[in-house]
Protein backbone atom coordinates (compact mmCIF):
# COMPACT_ATOMS: atom_id res chain seq x y z
CA UNK A 1 0.00 0.00 0.00
CA UNK A 2 1.16 3.51 -0.73
CA UNK A 3 0.72 5.39 2.57
CA UNK A 4 0.89 8.75 0.80
CA UNK A 5 -2.17 7.89 -1.27
CA UNK A 6 -4.70 7.83 1.56
CA UNK A 7 -3.24 11.01 3.05
CA UNK A 8 -3.41 12.86 -0.29
CA UNK A 9 -6.97 11.67 -0.89
CA UNK A 10 -7.98 12.95 2.55
CA UNK A 11 -6.38 16.37 1.95
CA UNK A 12 -7.82 16.58 -1.57
CA UNK A 13 -11.31 15.74 -0.32
CA UNK A 14 -11.17 18.49 2.30
CA UNK A 15 -9.82 21.01 -0.23
CA UNK A 16 -12.48 20.10 -2.82
CA UNK A 17 -15.15 20.44 -0.13
CA UNK A 18 -13.98 24.00 0.60
CA UNK A 19 -14.02 24.92 -3.09
CA UNK A 20 -17.49 23.42 -3.53
CA UNK A 21 -18.80 25.55 -0.65
CA UNK A 22 -17.77 28.63 -2.64
CA UNK A 23 -19.37 27.23 -5.78
CA UNK A 24 -22.63 26.52 -3.93
CA UNK A 25 -22.64 30.04 -2.50
CA UNK A 26 -22.09 31.52 -5.96
CA UNK A 27 -24.83 29.40 -7.53
CA UNK A 28 -27.57 29.24 -4.88
CA UNK A 29 -26.66 31.48 -1.93
CA UNK A 30 -25.98 30.99 1.77
CA UNK A 31 -28.35 28.07 2.58
CA UNK A 32 -26.79 25.98 -0.20
CA UNK A 33 -23.30 26.95 0.99
CA UNK A 34 -24.16 25.60 4.44
CA UNK A 35 -25.45 22.43 2.79
CA UNK A 36 -22.23 22.13 0.80
CA UNK A 37 -20.23 22.65 3.99
CA UNK A 38 -22.10 19.81 5.66
CA UNK A 39 -21.71 17.62 2.57
CA UNK A 40 -17.99 18.38 2.36
CA UNK A 41 -17.59 17.57 6.06
CA UNK A 42 -19.39 14.24 5.56
CA UNK A 43 -17.17 13.47 2.56
CA UNK A 44 -14.03 14.33 4.53
CA UNK A 45 -15.11 12.20 7.50
CA UNK A 46 -15.78 9.34 5.06
CA UNK A 47 -12.27 9.70 3.63
CA UNK A 48 -10.85 9.73 7.16
CA UNK A 49 -12.77 6.56 8.04
CA UNK A 50 -11.52 4.85 4.87
CA UNK A 51 -7.95 5.91 5.67
CA UNK A 52 -8.32 4.36 9.12
CA UNK A 53 -9.84 1.15 7.79
CA UNK A 54 -7.24 0.76 5.04
CA UNK A 55 -4.44 1.31 7.53
CA UNK A 56 -6.00 -1.14 9.95
CA UNK A 57 -6.54 -3.71 7.21
CA UNK A 58 -3.01 -3.58 5.82
CA UNK A 59 -1.09 -3.43 9.10
CA UNK A 60 -0.70 -6.89 10.60
CA UNK A 61 -1.69 -6.97 14.24
CA UNK A 62 0.51 -8.64 16.77
CA UNK A 63 -0.76 -12.12 17.44
CA UNK A 64 -3.26 -11.72 14.60
CA UNK A 65 -5.68 -14.52 14.10
CA UNK A 66 -6.47 -16.22 10.85
CA UNK A 67 -6.09 -13.79 7.88
CA UNK A 68 -9.49 -14.89 6.55
CA UNK A 69 -11.07 -13.90 9.86
CA UNK A 70 -9.34 -10.49 9.74
CA UNK A 71 -10.49 -9.96 6.15
CA UNK A 72 -14.05 -10.85 7.10
CA UNK A 73 -13.96 -8.49 10.07
CA UNK A 74 -12.63 -5.69 7.87
CA UNK A 75 -15.40 -6.33 5.33
CA UNK A 76 -18.00 -6.01 8.07
CA UNK A 77 -16.44 -2.71 9.23
CA UNK A 78 -16.40 -1.28 5.70
CA UNK A 79 -20.00 -2.37 5.19
CA UNK A 80 -20.95 -0.69 8.46
CA UNK A 81 -19.20 2.48 7.34
CA UNK A 82 -21.22 2.50 4.11
CA UNK A 83 -24.48 2.02 6.01
CA UNK A 84 -23.52 4.83 8.42
CA UNK A 85 -22.69 7.10 5.47
CA UNK A 86 -26.08 6.45 3.87
CA UNK A 87 -27.86 7.06 7.18
CA UNK A 88 -26.02 10.35 7.75
CA UNK A 89 -26.82 11.55 4.22
CA UNK A 90 -30.48 10.64 4.67
CA UNK A 91 -30.66 12.37 8.05
CA UNK A 92 -28.99 15.53 6.75
CA UNK A 93 -31.37 15.91 3.84
CA UNK A 94 -34.68 14.68 5.23
CA UNK A 95 -34.57 15.28 8.97
CA UNK A 96 -32.15 18.14 9.58
CA UNK A 97 -33.25 20.31 6.65
CA UNK A 98 -29.86 20.74 4.99
CA UNK A 99 -30.15 22.18 1.47
CA UNK A 100 -30.39 19.27 -0.97
CA UNK A 101 -28.59 21.13 -3.77
CA UNK A 102 -25.76 22.25 -1.53
CA UNK A 103 -25.38 18.89 0.22
CA UNK A 104 -25.33 17.05 -3.08
CA UNK A 105 -22.66 19.37 -4.41
CA UNK A 106 -20.62 19.12 -1.20
CA UNK A 107 -20.72 15.33 -0.99
CA UNK A 108 -19.23 15.35 -4.50
CA UNK A 109 -15.96 16.24 -2.82
CA UNK A 110 -15.70 12.52 -2.07
CA UNK A 111 -15.33 11.63 -5.75
CA UNK A 112 -13.23 14.67 -6.63
CA UNK A 113 -10.89 14.01 -3.70
CA UNK A 114 -10.27 10.45 -4.87
CA UNK A 115 -9.63 11.55 -8.46
CA UNK A 116 -7.37 14.49 -7.62
CA UNK A 117 -5.60 12.80 -4.70
CA UNK A 118 -4.70 9.76 -6.77
CA UNK A 119 -3.32 11.94 -9.57
CA UNK A 120 -1.18 13.96 -7.16
CA UNK A 121 0.36 10.93 -5.44
CA UNK A 122 3.64 9.60 -6.78
CA UNK A 123 3.59 5.86 -7.43
CA UNK A 124 4.77 3.65 -4.60
CA UNK A 125 8.18 2.09 -5.10
CA UNK A 126 8.02 -1.45 -6.36
CA UNK A 127 8.65 -4.00 -3.64
CA UNK A 128 10.19 -7.32 -4.54
CA UNK A 129 8.21 -10.37 -3.50
CA UNK A 130 10.04 -12.51 -0.99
Amino acid sequence: MNPQLTQRILISTAACGAVLVLVAYALWGAPAAVGALVGGAVATMNALAMKFLVTMGTTPAEGAADPKFMKGRLSILVGGKVVALMLICWLCITRWGVSFDGFTLGIGAMVLGILIGSKLTPPAPAVAEV
